[in-house]
């Protein structure tokens, strides 16, 4: 039946054969195999460690402790007696659930760490190799080639889970947890599995010209978020910022579902609280209280957010000069990023929190702008192509303002301003309807500013990649990353505090911190000068598409 089932899967998708015929050798599948044995062995003697050997405390025994000068009652720790037979009294589901629990953190950091590596060093050194051309010019389609990635790249991290999923599975039933739940994080951990790997292909994709240092960059970013959310998620209250959003990321976020399932005590269980799940709103409401309502959003989330992902690989794969997402694409991922990161400002009707949030949300918009930003940039050849025959469009009928909005080739200026203005339309009505009481104007005038330095990192960027060096895109990023370090390392260094200077941190990537100490002359001064400095970029960038567009025969001929 298996061998049936992996037939046919072959067949249909060669790629996953390709994958898994240098990796699934005898030996690499007998070092798994015994990873995963000895590591599964290892956990239980831990846990079996700590059980009740003698007279003393514990965390798994039921009386209540003696009254002694030398416990301390905060510690969870709990007397172990043993009954008429000699045995001790422990709550077997509390130690069946610390196993359970354990594995699902130790699997979720190694299906999303690992499985992130393997497949980003896969993809940039067959980049290197020149066989990602190879695979290019095969008939298959892009998604049939990236499912096969998927399937195949960390097929011996997925045997390694395999093998542990009968321990793991017998853990959460002999903790009380219902088989539904326990399929139900399943989904989702196999939903964040596609979500997570979909995001390494893509990012695998787009920075080739990091080189070898993809890999441990993409894991290393994937490793510091789930660590902290994993963190916040097991012993932190839920912090009521739109940071709870990223939260929905990590398959973690589900597990308090299944802790309150078992009916254990919440002082014996002391981790994984349910109230992380039950504060947290979204426009105010509690969608997250339902199992079915939250796990069913969790997975609508990921579901969402991958689709884009595919659309991504499957532009990018064939056609390795064209931007990651065209501009219509864009409008639709800022509208619903504004959209969603929005509902989790209300979470308090705090006016102070609600500002707070606010601040976040500002840069959250600001950072998925230049996400967008580096996504619609075309190449300098691209650009050149453009500039030299852009002048063929009005012959067709297709206005510049269309080319510049719509256009696969043209620059990304001012479709770049059109996703700052949906994502203003979003979120500035929010602002003047939202209780903020005295905080309303700076929230305003602070998120305006903020949408404006974008506009001109994105200018910027622009002008940056029609630079005729070989490391345009380097040279942007670096440039951009610059100009939003360096003004708040020199305001470290100097002391200069929003509320004495609030001009010069308009200037920066946080500008909304500065709003409530400032005038409104000083607030004119700011868009003013922004406004001005993006005009004169504007008049470089068309200045350098004019040069560039000028054919070879004119560049010859003497002015």
């Amino acid at each position: 039946m298996i061998v049936t089932i992996i037939d046919r899967l072959t067949e249909t998708n060669p790629q996953i054969m390709r994958e898994w015929q240098g990796r699934l050798t005898p030996k690499n599948i007998s070092i798994a195999s015994v990873i995963s044995l000895v590591g599964q062995l290892l956990v239980y003697l831990y846990y079996q460690n700590l059980l009740p050997v003698g007279a003393g405390f514990s965390r798994y025994c039921t009386a209540n402790p003696p009254h002694n000068n030398d416990y301390n009652p905060y510690s969870g720790l709990k007397y172990c007696i043993q009954d008429l037979n000699g045995q001790w009294m422990i709550i077997s589901r509390l130690w069946w659930l610390d196993i359970f629990t354990f594995l699902s953190i130790t699997g979720i950091f190694a299906l999303l760490v690992v499985g992130t590596y393997q497949l980003i060093a896969d993809l940039s050194g067959e980049e290197r190799r020149g066989t990602l051309n190879f695979i290019r010019l095969s008939p298959q389609p892009a998604k049939t080639i990236f499912i096969g990635k998927i399937f195949g790249v960390p097929i011996l991290l997925y045997l390694v889970c395999l093998l542990a999923l009968p321990f793991h599975l017998g853990a959460g039933l002999l903790a009380g947890i219902p088989l539904s739940l326990i399929l139900a994080f399943y989904a989702v951990l196999i939903a964040s599995c596609a979500f997570f790997y979909h995001a390494a292909l893509s990012f695998a994709l787009a920075t080739p010209w990091l080189g070898g240092f993809q890999p441990w960059l993409g894991s290393a970013t994937v490793l510091i978020f789930v660590f902290y959310s994993s963190i916040f998620t097991l012993s932190g209250p839920n912090g009521r910022t739109p940071f709870d959003w990223l939260i929905l990321f990590n398959p973690s976020f589900v597990l308090p579902y299944l802790v309150k399932s078992t009916f254990l005590p919440p002082d014996a269980v002391r981790y994984l609280g349910i109230s992380q799940i039950f504060d947290l709103r979204w426009y105010g409401q509690s969608l997250w209280q339902s199992v079915i309502m939250g796990i069913s959003l969790i997975l609508l989330n990921f579901a969402l957010c991958t689709y884009g992902l595919t659309r991504i690989l499957q532009r990018r794969f064939h056609n390795p000069l064209a931007t990651l997402i065209s501009k219509p694409q864009s409008y639709w991922m800022m509208g619903y990023f504004s959209a969603i990161s929005l509902g989790f400002v209300f979470q308090t009707l705090e006016p102070s929190y609600i500002f707070d949030n606010f601040v976040i949300l500002s840069v959250f918009v600001a950072i998925f702008g230049l996400l967008i930003l580096f996504a619609l940039t075309p190449p300098r050849q691209t650009l050149q192509d453009w500039a030299r025959y852009r002048h063929l469009q009005g012959k067709k009928g297709i206005s510049l303002g269309k080319a510049l909005i719509f256009g696969e080739k043209s620059p990304s200026t001012l479709a770049m301003a059109v996703n700052l203005a949906i994502a203003i339309l979003f979120i500035l009505p929010t602002i003047f309807i939202a209780p903020l009481h005295q905080y309303k104007l700076a929230t305003a005038a602070g998120f305006l500013l903020a949408m404006n330095m974008i506009l001109v990192y994105a200018a910027i960027a622009q002008l940056l990649m029609l630079a005729s060096t070989n490391k345009r895109a380097l040279l942007a990023a670096t440039s951009i990353g610059i100009l939003i370090i360096f003004p708040f390392l020199c305001f470290a260094v100097l002391r200069v505090n929003p509320s004495q200077s609030p001009l010069l941190w308009f200037f920066t990537f946080l500008p909304i911190a500065a709003t409530q100490y400032a005038t409104l002359p000083s607030f004119a001064l700011a868009i003013f000068s922004q406004w001005l400095g993006l005009t004169l970029v504007g008049w470089q960038i068309n200045r350098q598409l004019n040069r560039l567009g000028a054919s070879a025969t004119k560049a010859l001929i003497p002015s």
